[in-house]
């Protein structure tokens, strides 16, 4: 049986005949911005259509198709500008539903597809980027001292399957230059279309990625001075444990002796620990603990870092960017990026033109692939540098029907969404 209250607000709803579009009868909508929401996540998506200008919501579209836009912009003639992200559907709907409407690219997806060509770029440079980060480390004080381990399971199976897809990367470009098709592809190794078109993107092999959700523990930043202390003979791990909760450390024993259980499992030769454990000599004060949650330096982290703006920048993160531009490997995927940065933030759309040719006859593939597809949607892209039409509201609105449908606990349908959205 329903509440009161949400009789009350279905029968007003219900009353108020109000259609998915609010503001049919009016001859302009000046700008427009275009985006799709979630009814169903992974599943089923729609479109939100909303009037820049005034900065509310026109109407909810019941799916992200081009026919879908292509009709409703048809029925509401007279808009001049469309703002979008970089969906192809999108593209073909206004173009052929509002064709004398001037179609603006989001500045911000322009810098997400930026980024996502970074870390392309960098996928194949692990040796490079291992190596600054070596220098980075070395340059701050922090001694990471090696100390090699007996393969667990995981990590043989992780190689094996590293190897397989190493054989995998091969085959597919191999049978591509042999003029093979990708569904030809796909099907002889056994592996999906879209697997094959990631492999042939890349000019190197793409290393495995973590996920950006990655869990960090209370002992990372004692780990270094455990095995420097471990490889000095001192291996009585109570005592170790006692010395780092004196520096701060806050977890149990249990995890100090589960970190040093590995090291007594190797053969290394270690100096002979002391007759007495009284006895400490030279041991001192711990070193300096490393940045509590400090992740390792990946594709991703570099690409991130090149994104931000320089005045956010800390001295450390300054001089990481140096040496990253240093490196010859990625000293050109890093200058087309910067000058992507300077021209979509500073708005110098004069300079696009030259930089699309930069781009397109560098040696990075993978910037080869995004100046090609800026190419193909270039009118698009160079309003998004001139003009200040943003999709920022858009992503707002977006935020809100997420709020609305929480509310209703997913089981609203459309209609109802829609009047409750466009309404409030």
């Amino acid at each position: 049986m329903c509440s009161p209250w949400f009789t009350l607000l279905w029968e007003h709803l219900a009353q108020s005949a109000v259609p998915l579009t609010a503001a049919a009868d009016q001859n302009t909508l000046y700008p427009l911005g275009v985006d799709d929401f979630a009814l169903r996540r992974g599943q089923h998506y729609g479109t939100i259509l909303v009037d820049l200008e005034i900065h509310k919501p026109i109407a909810l579209l019941s799916d992200r198709t081009a026919e879908t836009l292509e009709a409703w912009l048809k029925a509401h003639p007279g808009i001049e500008i469309l703002s979008r992200d970089r969906s192809k559907a999108y593209k073909r709907g206004m173009t052929a539903g509002a064709p004398e409407a001037i179609q603006v690219a989001d500045r911000f997806h322009l810098l997400q597809n930026l980024e996502e060509t970074l870390e392309k770029a960098f996928q194949g440079k692990a040796q490079a980027i291992k190596s600054v980060e070596a220098a980075q480390l070395q340059a701050a004080g922090i001694d990471l001292p090696e100390l090699p381990r007996p393969k667990t399971s995981c990590q043989q199976r992780r190689e094996e399957k590293r190897t397989q897809r190493l054989e995998n990367y091969n085959q597919a470009h191999a049978l591509r230059k042999q003029g093979y098709k990708i569904e030809d592809i796909a099907h002889h190794l056994g592996m999906g279309k879209r697997t094959v078109y990631t492999y042939l993107s890349h000019e190197s092999f793409p290393e495995w990625q973590s996920p950006n959700r990655k869990y960090s523990s209370g002992l990372d930043p004692y780990k270094s001075y455990l095995i420097e202390q471990w490889q000095q003979g001192k291996r009585h791990a109570k005592r170790l444990f006692e010395e780092i909760q004196q520096h701060g450390f806050t977890g149990s024993y249990a995890m100090v002796a589960r970190y040093l259980q590995p090291l007594r499992q190797s053969h290394l030769p270690m100096r002979p620990a002391p007759e007495s454990l009284n006895e400490l000599p030279g041991r001192g004060p711990a070193p300096k603990v490393k940045r509590a949650g400090q992740k390792a330096l990946s594709a991703r982290r570099v690409a991130w870092l090149i994104l931000q703006r320089s005045e956010t920048l800390d001295n450390e993160q300054e001089q990481l960017l140096e040496k990253l531009t240093a490196q010859p490997e990625l000293s050109e995927a890093i200058s087309l990026a910067q000058g992507f940065l300077e021209l979509v933030r500073e708005r110098l759309s004069e300079q696009l033109d030259g930089w699309l040719k930069n781009a397109t006859n560098s040696s990075i593939k993978a910037f080869q692939t995004f100046a090609k597809s800026l190419i193909e949607d270039y009118d698009a892209v160079k309003a998004g540098v001139t003009l200040e039409v943003s999709n920022g509201q858009v992503e707002g609105q977006n935020n809100r029907l997420k709020m609305l449908k929480r509310q209703m606990f997913g089981r609203a349908g459309l209609d109802l969404l829609a009047k409750r959205f466009i309404l409030s």
